[in-house]
């Protein structure tokens, strides 16, 4: 069982190389960009001469580090959910795997493990050692300009905290947007051609429909709801008590909590329409052999 889930990960590293190709070459650029900073940028010293300051501004700094690589993964992802099982009937290979000892289950959960774990942990650890080295070399390129005080001098406990923050945002999104994935996903197993097309068409035609017959929006309230990050990322924001602070003022991490999002019933709901999603899915393509 090991073995074959690992061969079938590996197999969706071979087919979508772009899955790690791209990462990888996104931190390049970052690295290199790195060697060749812009120091005329001035700065005043009022603006981090503080603690609350200087933390705040040291986090935002190194969480702008990681931004490209998970903005590329909100692109590359829902692209690979839709590709995945609607390529390789385009391109026929679906016989040479249906012809193994692999079930459709196992194909089908393969997809989901790489989308939902693999590949969004990979980048998580990628950006954390684009960020190490992209700082490494800011702080050597620009000792002695003034900005090196606000931005780069090291604090590790706020690091830490930031990569926590990062990667429980990070784990929010993706319970959140699961529902979403796993749509696609079902697309991808059903779609004859223009499988694009029948992930997005289908719900502005609902939503025209919805308007011209009940003269009503609720699945464009729906929709937004339920594609808004923010919803994910602060739900709920409650606090008893004094506004949390850093160093009396309020902290950055305060309006945004990830973690909160777990309290959300519609985070639960939607992580059990997806799992009947995948099972959808897995059912189409026991069903499905070429295009």
């Amino acid at each position: 069982m090991n073995t074959t889930m690992t061969t079938l990960v590996r197999r969706e590293f071979w087919e979508h190389r772009s899955l790690w190709i791209v990462p990888l070459a996104v931190a390049v650029l970052i690295v290199v960009a790195a060697m060749f900073p812009h120091s005329g940028m001035q700065v005043s010293a009022a603006d981090y001469h503080t603690p609350e300051k200087y933390k705040e501004y040291f986090a935002i700094f190194h969480g702008m580090l990681t931004i490209p690589q998970f903005v590329l993964i909100a692109v590359l992802l829902p692209y690979y959910l839709l590709d995945c099982l609607y390529a390789e009937r385009k391109d026929r290979s679906i016989l040479f795997w249906k012809s193994l000892p692999v079930s459709d289950a196992q194909t089908v959960l393969s997809k989901v493990l790489v989308a939902f774990v693999i590949v969004p942990l990979g980048v998580f650890v990628l950006a954390i050692l684009t960020d190490i080295t992209a700082s490494t070399i800011l702080a050597v390129r620009l000792r002695g300009v003034p900005m090196i005080g606000m931005f780069l001098r090291w604090d590790t406990q706020m690091w830490l905290q930031a990569q926590e923050f990062v990667f429980a945002a990070l784990v929010a999104l993706l319970a959140w947007y699961a529902p979403i994935g796993a749509y696609l996903l079902v697309i991808s197993a059903w779609a004859k051609r223009s499988a694009f097309l029948w992930a997005t068409v289908p719900p502005p035609v609902a939503m025209l429909i919805e308007w011209i017959a009940f003269d009503t929006h609720h699945i464009a309230r729906f929709l937004g709801y339920r594609l808004s990050s923010s919803r994910a990322l602060s739900f709920p924001y409650h606090h008893v008590g004094p506004e949390p602070t850093v160093g009396g003022t309020p902290g950055m991490f305060d309006s945004v909590r990830p973690l909160g999002a777990f309290a959300n019933v519609d985070l639960w709901l939607g992580l059990l329409v997806a799992a009947a999603l995948v099972y959808l899915a897995i059912r189409i393509r026991r069903h499905q052999s070429e295009s």
